[in-house]
């Protein structure tokens, strides 16, 4: 019978350290974690920790890039934990447990911003509305705004100008400049074709173009 039980809280994400830049979505020893699984199911609830702790440091960091905020971040890697967790007898390894995590904190993060921007329009703080239409496409020789984050300053204002795209444009962008994902695994975790990934991503290019100039 499954009964393991764990803190709701998961109080030690809060002093987890933000992972290191890696490239490429989590893949993870498949091995490993089928042994890892069947732990779980028998009820070891230290090997769920350990589970957090080694894959908690990249869902925070890519939380708190699409979110913008730490305390933010670690709830919505909290949150995809605990789904992981009460899913986990339902999980059948058909990716890898780091995979189903990413792609869950994406979505959350998605909801979350979508959440903030409603939140901001109901208190009239109007900000763009996230079905707005993008900027035209246009043709523009400057450098790619992915290049920029070398320059602090400019990362601060990439950072700035992030905050007024749709939440899907900001996805698509922090996905593929900053966590490094190809378009293909982009299309698999948010669920859209291949085609419309790449649409999101020229229009935030545009927009953050706009918003950074030369």
């Amino acid at each position: 019978m499954f009964q393991l039980t764990i803190d709701p809280s998961l109080a030690f994400l809060s002093r987890l350290p933000l992972a290191a830049q890696s490239s490429g979505a989590p893949g993870g020893n498949f091995e490993r974690e089928a042994l890892l699984l069947e732990r779980l199911r028998e009820g070891d609830a230290a090997c769920f920790e350990d589970l957090v702790r080694a894959e908690g440091p990249r869902a925070i960091r890519l939380a708190h890039r699409l979110v913008g905020n730490r305390a933010d971040a670690e709830e919505i890697a909290q949150d995809a934990f605990l789904r992981f967790f009460a899913g986990i007898k339902k999980f059948r390894g058909e990716c890898s447990v780091g995979t189903w995590l990413y792609r869950t904190v994406t979505r959350l993060a998605i909801d979350h911003l979508r959440r903030e921007r409603l939140r901001h329009q109901l208190f009239f703080f109007r900000k763009e509305e996230d079905d707005a239409e993008p900027m035209d496409y246009v043709a523009d020789t400057r450098p790619d705004p992915g290049e920029c984050l070398s320059s602090a300053e400019t990362g601060r204002r990439l950072t700035r100008a992030m905050q007024k795209l749709p939440s899907r444009q900001r996805a698509v962008f922090v996905l593929r400049h900053q966590e490094g994902l190809p378009l293909k695994e982009i299309a698999g975790l948010l669920g859209l074709e291949q085609g419309t990934v790449k649409a999101h991503l020229h229009r935030a290019v545009t927009r953050l173009r706009g918003e950074l100039g030369e």
